[in-house]
């Protein structure tokens, strides 16, 4: 009997063994053809943010504006990577370039294909050492791994950098588990080098009392940022720390009201607050319900998560309250994409583990129908549904993240450790959860009422662009601006027409341009030939007057095209006679001691122009030259400051300075010196320009994406 029965159990674990190879060769499968083969092909989003970014590293270019939009897709036009499409870099950390810049002594393309096979060897190394920390065999682990289809996929064929962060989550915990501190915290690190949640660890390591781990993690955080400041130098790090950063925790990043995102902030950005271009018809518009809802969400996930955790596990126990604590991470991201998903890899591996060693096959059960349901859930959504079912379909990754995760908690809670927390740990942690809570609601306050004092403001724009910027008027009282498409860059008018079709073989981006006193237009055409500026008018339809040229601005009587010629990232003036229908051969007009951002005329013909110099810190501030005399600095402020404008029927200059780490428009009399503020909002303001004597249009990012902006209208009262 006994004979038959193991005889009976071994042919059961063949049958098994066979499925699940089976299984894994299906998945594999899929993964190459829908995947790794078409990234392979392709050049898409995102590979070639951090291409473009790491090459320019690599090359020695000022990496200052990499976070502005327009100035990476120039960047990216001139160096021809990509036919169409866009680059940008908000959200992502300085950092983030780094693995990829060996890369950049290849092509684009061919970077990406070296890029994809190390991302194998990522994901098979994680699977390694997942099995390595587990009780686990091979055939197990590599079918939870794959079973996260999706957000595999997802990252090979994007070229994505979250494969590597999953191994260096795999690693550290690895790492952990044999009491290597240095090595754990040094994974941690890089990881939140390159994705900026792993650095929270620290605040497990500390909860848990594990402190050489937190000390380890925090020494190696202090070595990358060191790292860093070499690298990239101290104005970028400042930069990101205090705008970037800031504007990724609050979801605004990108379109915050994107639900499909499958996060809390943007599922209630959606339902509670109004933006006109974005979110028109909110469910109900109330700051106030956000500002509430939001910061309650949060505290639900980390409240029980950390009364949960014990300072001193067993190893089995261990297992699980890391992996709870990495899919909290994940599921109170205000900005979880689908392919960070690959991390939810070791979070089911060490529950099945955990799961298998307790005979609990229910709950093991239930995890992994959440699990293989998680990755696909908001992509996978029927078209042309009413309001609410749309909301709950585009949300299904966000709800079945919290089921997930409230099954890690219902596990934990019902597995008790033999330490309890002390009255002491308890009082702390409501403590300090009732301070975050309303410190949380009084921030998100007063951010929200910032928001609407600027929303007021808005100009209707009828394209439906992601960014809409450089406004210039007419003379019919109408006006121009660049506007941002899924393809690229073009010049619209108020109506949302296109205003100039590019008859070239390939579409080129529009960047900048400016409007001649005779109503001309002078475009900068940007692709792999470079930046160039052509004549639209009625004798000239695109005609290249000027190469190598971006940023033209003309002087108030027609006859002088200023613009600006840029070498590694650093920019410098250059002026040409223009007779209305071609340029002469322009001459530098400003030392390249000037590295010039912007570039305009003043009331009276002088050159207004931004700029930084060596002994500046990285800082623009304003300056005037005129008759080739040598530049003097007008502006007060010792912010940075943005671009000028000036019209010939006012004296005032309008220009942005960084206040507070936003930029906010002002407008300067030239006389005095004396600067006012028009804007306060904890947003930025952008290229202001004069519609009127009392009236400014410019471009904001209230309530929308980093830089993502829209138009806006000013007004200068009391001169």
């Amino acid at each position: 009997m006994a004979a038959r029965n193991r005889s009976a159990i071994g042919d059961g674990l063949v049958e098994y063994d066979v499925a699940v190879v089976a299984v894994l060769v299906v998945l594999a499968s899929l993964l190459i053809w829908k995947a790794i083969l078409p990234g392979w092909r392709v050049l898409n989003t995102d590979f070639p943010n951090y291409y473009v970014v790491a090459r320019l590293l690599r090359e020695g270019y000022s990496l200052d504006r990499i976070y502005d939009w327009i100035w990476l897709q120039r960047i990216r036009d001139h160096w021809g990577i990509g036919r169409n499409g866009l680059v940008g870099f908000a959200g992502l950390t300085p950092f983030s370039c780094w693995p990829v810049v060996p890369l950049t002594y290849f092509t684009a393309l061919t970077a990406k294909r070296v890029w994809i096979v190390l991302n194998i060897v990522f994901l098979g190394a994680s699977s390694e050492f997942l099995h390595r920390s587990t009780t686990l065999n091979r055939k197990n682990v590599w079918l939870i791994t794959l079973l996260a289809f999706t957000p595999l996929r997802t990252s090979f064929l994007y070229g994505q950098m979250h494969i590597l962060v999953l191994l260096m989550l795999v690693l550290a915990y690895f790492f952990a588990q044999r009491h290597r501190s240095i090595a754990c915290g040094a994974c941690i690190a890089i990881a939140g080098a390159l994705k900026i949640y792993p650095l929270l660890f620290v605040l497990y390591f500390a909860w848990k009392k594990q402190y050489r781990l937190a000390l380890s993690t925090l020494a190696a955080a202090f070595v990358v940022i060191m790292a860093g400041m070499f690298s990239f130098g101290p104005h970028l790090l400042h930069t990101y720390v205090t705008q970037i950063l800031p504007s990724t925790l609050q979801a605004e990043a990108i379109d915050p009201y994107n639900i499909r995102a499958a996060s809390a902030a943007s599922l209630l950005h959606h339902l509670f607050l109004y933006e006109p271009g974005l979110n028109p018809k909110p469910v109900y518009a109330s700051p106030g319900a956000y500002a509430v809802f939001y910061p309650l969400f949060q505290l639900a996930i980390f409240l029980p998560l950390f009364a949960l955790l014990r300072p001193r596990s067993t190893p089995t126990r261990e297992k699980l309250e890391w992996a709870a604590f990495l899919l909290a991470l994940l599921v109170a991201s205000p900005v979880p994409a689908s392919y960070h998903f690959v991390v939810t890899i070791p979070c089911m591996t060490l529950l099945a583990d955990f799961l298998q060693w307790r005979g609990n096959r229910s709950a093991l059960i239930a995890a992994f129908a959440l699990y293989v349901l998680i990755s696909p859930a908001s992509s996978i959504m029927p078209s042309n549904l009413p309001a609410l079912p749309f909301i709950l379909f585009s949300t299904a990754r966000l709800w079945i993240g919290v089921a997930l995760l409230g099954l890690f908690f219902g596990i934990l809670a019902r597995h008790h450790s033999s330490a309890r927390s002390s009255l002491l740990r308890t009082t702390l942690l409501f403590a300090a959860s009732a301070a975050v809570l309303t410190g949380s609601i009084v921030h998100w306050h007063r951010h929200l009422t910032s928001m609407n004092e600027q929303i007021a403001h808005r100009l209707s724009v009828s394209a439906s662009t992601l960014l809409a910027t450089s406004p210039a008027p007419l003379a019919d009282g109408g006006y121009l601006y660049v506007g941002m498409t899924r393809t690229g860059y073009q010049i619209f008018d108020q109506n949302g027409r296109i205003v100039f079709a590019d008859p070239g073989p390939t579409a080129r981006d529009q960047l900048s341009f400016t409007v001649t006193p005779s109503g001309a237009l002078l475009i900068e055409l940007a692709d792999a030939t470079g930046s160039n500026i052509a004549l639209l008018s009625p004798d000239s339809h695109g005609r290249i007057i000027l190469r190598d040229a971006e940023s033209p601005a003309i002087s108030s009587d027609g006859r002088t095209i200023a613009f600006v010629r840029e070498r590694r990232g650093l920019g410098s003036i250059w002026t040409a006679h223009f007779d209305g229908a071609s340029a002469s051969e322009p001459i530098q007009a400003i030392p390249d001691s000037y590295h010039v951002r912007n570039v305009a005329f003043g009331q009276s013909g002088e050159l207004l122009f931004t700029a930084s110099t060596g002994d500046s810190h990285g800082l623009s501030a304003l300056y005037t030259s005129s008759s080739g005399g040598p530049p003097r600095q007008i502006s007060a402020s010792v912010e940075e400051i943005g671009p000028a404008s000036s019209a010939r029927f006012t004296r005032l200059i309008a220009l942005t300075r960084l206040e507070h780490n936003r930029q906010q428009l002002v407008y300067l009399n030239p006389t005095s010196g004396h600067e006012t503020s028009l804007t306060t909002q904890d947003c930025n303001a952008y290229a202001p320009a004069w519609a009127t004597a009392d009236t400014l249009l410019y471009a904001t990012d209230c309530a929308r994406g980093y830089g993502l902006t829209a138009l806006a209208i000013a007004r200068v009262s009391g001169r």
